[in-house]
Order: structure tokens, then sequence, then C-alpha cells
């Protein structure tokens, strides 16, 4: 008798309540706690392959949100990645839209997340993570944030606001948006990196 293959699933859960700060959340880490335990009861996750990283610490919490240490969980759960693995990005949080400015070029928004640290992680990075999966990888991300429908460029099965028919409201505009503008996370990077007028076009 031949054992059935189990694939590994791997999981990235991230919460953002961002205390202390002028733009704090209340819910982001009791979200990544009731996903957490969603996947592991309702999907058969691991906890032990499962990395949470949250900004007020949690039993399991591996490291302070930060754009550095969200990328690192992300490419290490992508690189060591093999066919038939199943794996999982779940973000609670702020979200944000990064204007595009190229001379002679329409503007252009790109979607982003806002870790802890405001080192903003954009569509671009993603579609580059996604670019890397080997094949038959089943790879879902799931952004509880303010312009999240998009955050992997081109891919063609989003749900989000962008999927709404014309005339429908879409549930940010009803309640309290997980969204900072961008000219407030500009003002942000000029204050801590002391180089005003240095970061007038962040998305390059």
């Amino acid at each position: 008798m031949i054992k059935e293959l189990v694939h590994n699933k791997k999981a990235v859960l991230v919460g953002c309540n961002y205390p202390k700060t002028p733009y704090n959340l209340k819910g982001c880490i009791n979200d990544v706690e009731n996903i957490r335990r969603l996947i592991m009861k309702r999907f058969n996750f691991d906890r032990r392959f499962i990395k949470v990283l949250t900004d007020n610490y949690i039993p399991g919490s591996w490291a302070m949100p930060t754009g550095i240490t969200i990328k690192a969980a992300l490419y290490e759960m992508v690189r060591t990645a093999r066919p038939g693995d199943v794996l999982f990005f779940y973000f609670s949080g702020h979200g944000t839209a990064v204007p595009i400015l190229k001379p002679g070029q329409p503007l252009r928004l790109d979607e982003a997340i806002l870790p802890c640290d405001f080192n903003l992680i954009t569509d671009v990075d993603f579609r580059d993570l996604v670019n890397q999966l080997p094949e038959k990888v089943n790879f879902r991300i799931l952004s509880d944030s303010c312009h999240s429908c998009g955050l992997i460029d081109k891919e063609k099965e989003q749900i989000g606001p962008n999927t709404l028919r014309k005339g429908e409201k879409s549930p940010e505009c009803i309640t309290r948006g997980k969204s900072i503008e961008f000219h407030v996370i500009h003002d942000i990077i000029d204050l801590v990196s002391d180089a005003a007028h240095q970061a007038t076009n962040i998305a390059e």
C-alpha cells in the first residue's frame, strides 16, 4: 500500500495595530489570532509552519512586522516551496496607494500595505514574489486593508472593491477604512530619515 504524499501547508500571518501612533487600530492582532485558529482547525495547517508577526506580542509571535521581516518571511516561504505546497499570507493593517510619477505618462497608483515601520510593501513586491513560485504551488493572499485589491498586479483571480459593479458601494466606504493617505507616509519618511525632499518618488 502506497501512502499518499502529504503536501506542506505554510502560512505567514501579519497584524499591525500601530500602537502609540495617531494611526492605531484596535483589532488587527485579534484578526491574526482568529485566522490562525481558523486555518489550523478547518484547513489542517500545523502550528509549527505558521509564522506570526505582530507589533504587540502574542504567544507564538516571531518578530515585529517591519517591512524587512515581512519580506524575509515571505521570501523564505516561497524559496522553500515545492510543487503541491499550499502557501497562505494574511495581512491586517493599513493600506495605501502610491503615486507613480513618470514623465509623459498618466499618473498611476500602486497598491501597498503598511508594515509597522511604514516600510511599504507594494504590488510590485508581491508580483516579484509570485514570479518566483515553483509550478503547481497554491499561494493565496488575504489582505484586510484599504487598497488591497490589486496587490498582485495583473493576477487574474482577485476579489475586492475593484470587482464591484458600477454604482455599488465598497465596504471600505461604509466602515472606518484601514487607509493612510500617501502624503502622510511621505512626511513620516522625510521626518525619520532627516532627508526632506529626498523622497519625491518613493515608488522609483
